[in-house]
């Protein structure tokens, strides 16, 4: 997919979401992560194509519905959601279907829970750089062979997760990348800059190939049985990885959580 495609579907896709209650040129900016000058040309095309309505207030409300395909890598995407949706109401936090696109994560599916302490800046639609060592990038990775990495990606613009975000020498960020298990969980227990701590396990298809993320996000607050919830969290990503990979959906059934 090219560069200026997967730009104009982004932006698609968070129009089309902001249905109900709109959208300005800014938060699109800020959602999408996307450079200014692309949104404001993207709006322009759409507004004089007659695609988009412009309320008084300057919000942008969609002509139009983009719905995305109903798979991703083989799996249902009614079956991610669900799977999203149980296990943001099992452990009251956020939950997240992301996929790697070339050097960059995409979000799919992002489910927030009304009790959660914390609200999440990415949400369906959202992209970044996959230079972040976080947990999610450590398990994207760690499915990409190393001399792929080496020689296509940028090995020196890794850095580190947290408000310090120090560079992460290649040697280092490799090391960390290998000794990811990718059939267990990973997290970041102290948290990124915005104050999220994300777990996450992959999912895979049919014959073992990558398809992306599933995510539990949750406030970096202080924990007060580390062991334990770190073993709830990792039980609930598991079994729910597994239903997914079955091929089975979450049921109502799924939601309770017995531990």
């Amino acid at each position: 997919m090219s560069d200026s495609l997967s730009r104009t579907l982004i932006l698609l896709q968070h129009l089309s979401a902001a249905k109900a209650e709109g959208v300005t040129v800014t938060q699109l900016v800020e959602r999408t992560q996307l450079a200014s000058s692309t949104v404001y040309r993207l709006v322009q095309e759409l507004e004089a194509l007659g695609y988009l309505r412009k309320a008084g207030d300057r919000r942008l409300f969609p002509k139009f519905l983009f719905e995305q395909g109903r798979d991703v890598g083989g799996i249902d995407i009614g079956h991610l959601t669900e799977a999203c949706q149980s296990i943001s109401s099992r452990l009251i936090v956020a939950s997240e279907f992301i996929a790697l696109r070339r050097e960059n994560l995409f979000w799919h599916i992002a489910e927030e829970h009304p009790q959660q302490s914390i609200r999440l800046r990415a949400g369906a639609g959202f992209v970044r750089g996959a230079y972040e060592l976080d947990c999610i990038t450590r398990m994207a990775l760690a499915h990409l062979p190393l001399k792929m990495i080496e020689a296509k990606w940028d090995v020196a613009a890794f850095f580190d997760v947290g408000v310090s975000g120090g560079k992460v020498h290649w040697e280092e960020a490799r090391d960390r990348v290998a000794a990811v298990d990718t059939n267990d969980m990973q997290y970041d227990l102290m948290g990124n800059a915005k104050g999220v701590r994300r777990f996450c396990v992959a999912i895979h298809g049919a014959k073992g190939e990558f398809v992306g993320l599933l995510t539990a996000a949750e406030a970096a607050t202080p924990l007060r049985d580390v062991e334990g919830h770190v073993a709830q969290v990792r039980a609930v990503l598991l079994e729910t990885k597994g239903a997914v990979e079955s091929g089975a959906g979450m049921t109502s059934s799924a939601l309770t959580h017995n531990g």
